[in-house]
C-alpha cells in the first residue's frame, strides 16, 4: 500500500513560509501599537495645554484692572510677555493675579530640554509662580496683547492670547528646529485666542 505524506523539503518551506509571515505580522503589530501610544501620548499633553489655556482665559475674562508690567493703565499692542489682573474671586483682597512666560528649565521641568518654556501663573497668596502646563509641553514664544486696559476709556479691556511651541511625543527634541527635521518626534503648535472683559467699565 502506499502511504501519503509531506516530504522533509516540504515541512522545511511551509514552516519558513509561516515565520516569515508571522515576523512581517508581529512588525506591522507592533508598529500599530507605537503609533497608538503615541497619539494617546499626544492626546493627553494635548489635552493639558487645552485646559491651561480655557482656565487662563476664564480667569482673564472675569477680572479687572489689567496690566501687562508696564503700569496701571497701560495697553501693550506690541505684546508683552506677561498679564496681571484683579480676579473678581480673589481669595483675599487686593491679591492679583498673573500669568507670564517662563523660559528657564528648572521652573518648568524641562531640564533634559536645552529650549525650555512654559506658561507660569502666580494667584497673589504668597506661593509664588507655578508653571500650568505640562514639561512635556515647550512653550517657545507667548504674548499677550491688551488693548482698553484704563478704566475710563470706551473700550472694553481685549486680551489677545498668541503662543507656539511644540509637544514632545519621543525621543528628546532639543529645539523647534529639531522638530521640524524630525516631526515624529514632536507635534508644533500656534495657537491664538482673544478674551474680552466681562464686566463693564465703569
Amino acid at each position: 500500500m502506499n502511504k501519503g505524506g509531506f516530504t522533509l523539503i516540504e515541512i522545511m518551506v511551509s514552516v519558513t513560509i509561516f515565520s516569515i509571515v508571522m515576523v512581517v505580522s508581529m512588525g506591522a503589530l507592533l508598529s500599530i501599537s507605537a503609533a497608538d501610544k503615541k497619539a494617546e501620548t499626544l492626546k493627553t499633553v494635548m489635552n493639558n495645554l487645552n485646559f491651561a489655556i480655557e482656565s487662563m482665559s476664564r480667569t482673564i475674562r472675569t477680572g479687572t484692572l489689567y496690566d501687562c508690567g508696564r503700569g496701571a493703565n497701560t495697553d501693550c499692542t506690541d505684546g508683552a510677555q506677561e498679564v496681571g489682573f484683579h480676579p473678581v474671586d480673589a481669595a483675599s483682597p487686593g491679591a492679583r493675579t498673573k500669568y507670564k512666560f517662563e523660559t528657564t528649565a528648572a521652573p518648568c521641568g524641562q531640564s533634559a530640554l536645552a529650549t525650555a518654556g512654559c506658561i507660569m501663573r502666580d494667584t497673589g497668596d504668597g506661593s509664588g509662580y507655578l508653571s500650568i502646563t505640562a514639561p512635556e509641553v515647550v512653550i517657545t514664544s507667548l504674548k499677550f496683547y491688551l488693548v482698553g486696559s484704563s478704566p475710563a476709556d470706551t473700550l472694553q479691556a481685549r486680551i489677545t492670547i498668541a503662543l507656539s511651541g511644540f509637544v514632545k511625543i519621543s525621543g528628546n527634541p532639543a529645539s523647534m528646529a529639531d522638530c521640524l527635521a524630525t516631526p515624529a518626534q514632536c507635534s508644533v503648535f500656534n495657537i491664538q485666542t482673544s478674551v474680552t472683559q466681562r464686566l463693564y467699565d465703569q
